[in-house]
């Protein structure tokens, strides 16, 4: 896909409103030109050599990637501070604040009243903040995804993922089950997206002020948890758009993404992270790539039943082409 055709999926994805996610996930579908082919670029080490043999990609958290905007949530801190005055100056929302607190805790309204009034506002603002800060972080450290390239001879990707050269690219096929979450039943896909390339932010203040009060929750009394999450608005879309925006100077990767289909709590991730198992039609072993590790990549590849082996070489004109060195069907 090229850029105006990104943007085509961006503008898509941000028009939802989360309302019949079926029939979204249909329009938004359709304005996506899914490749024959993606790649993934790998260093060698014990756990990519390991990650090859068995044929299994893992899920990463974005707070583990190179870029530290990477599903970054900018918030609209004006319009934060704004809303928390406004509330803190109007009686009858205190009020309201005070009457669900005493249902819940049997405290009375207007001692809770006079608590929220003790404080002064720009210390919630304060709290908030930090709150929110906090929340931040944390959708950083659950969103999940796996990342693929449309180009097997982007140098820049070589540099990056693949040791300088000195590691190797995975090729997949992508086809009508490659998105089939461990072989179970259909409603349980994993989703492939390109990523959207763009200077301008993604306002996700929404999103974390709902996620907060989620977590809050998740960490409150049963039956004071249970009004705050029956009460929370639907942010449907929110967790895709997060994570399928970066800066432009990213574009030349052409970065596409298969996004989890489920939102973990991020102490569950760190016990045991989601993984798929998808056997590559092939691996590129890089230019530089020294013999020791060559013959590990070769190895590890021909256990796993990968049919074909590539190694990267610069042809005459000055580019990357592939020059095959294995293929299983000429044994």
């Amino acid at each position: 896909m090229n850029n105006k055709d990104r943007k085509v999926f961006w503008d898509t994805l941000c028009s939802l409103q989360g309302v019949d996610i079926d029939k979204e996930a249909e329009l938004l579908r359709k304005t996506i030109k899914m490749p024959k082919n993606l790649y993934r670029f790998r260093p060698v080490t014990i756990n990519s050599l390991d990650s090859l043999r068995t044929n299994t990609m893992y899920f990463s958290t974005a707070d583990h990637y190179d870029d530290p905007f990477d599903s970054y949530s900018y918030i609209d801190w004006e319009q934060v501070n704004n809303q928390i005055i406004c509330e803190y100056n109007d009686s009858t929302k205190l009020q309201n604040i005070a009457s669900m607190i005493q249902s819940v805790f049997d405290i009375p309204a207007n001692q809770v009243t006079y608590s929220i009034k003790s404080v002064p506002s720009n210390q919630w603002i304060e709290y908030s903040n930090a709150f929110l800060e906090y929340t931040r972080e944390e959708i950083q450290r659950i969103q999940l995804s796996i990342c693929f390239t449309e180009q097997f001879d982007n140098e820049v990707l070589w540099l990056k993922y693949a040791s300088q050269h000195k590691g190797f690219a995975l090729e997949y096929q992508i086809t009508d089950d490659f998105l089939v979450l461990n072989g179970k039943v259909s409603q349980q896909k994993c989703f492939l997206y390109p990523i959207y390339y763009s200077n301008k932010k993604y306002n996700a203040t929404e999103y974390a002020k709902m996620l907060t009060y989620k977590i809050a929750a998740q960490n409150s009394k049963s039956e004071f948890s249970d009004i705050i999450l029956n009460n929370l608005p639907k942010m449907n879309w929110h967790y895709e758009r997060i994570g399928l925006i970066k800066h432009k100077c990213h574009e030349h990767d052409r970065e596409w993404r298969i996004l989890y289909p489920f939102i973990m709590q991020s102490q569950d991730i760190k016990i045991q992270r989601p993984k798929i198992e998808r056997k590559p039609s092939s691996v590129i072993i890089g230019i530089r790539t020294g013999i020791p590790e060559k013959n590990l990549i070769i190895s590890s590849a021909k256990e796993a039943g990968i049919p074909k082996i590539y190694q990267l070489r610069i042809d005459k004109s000055g580019k990357f082409v592939k020059e095959l060195i294995y293929n299983e069907k000429q044994k």
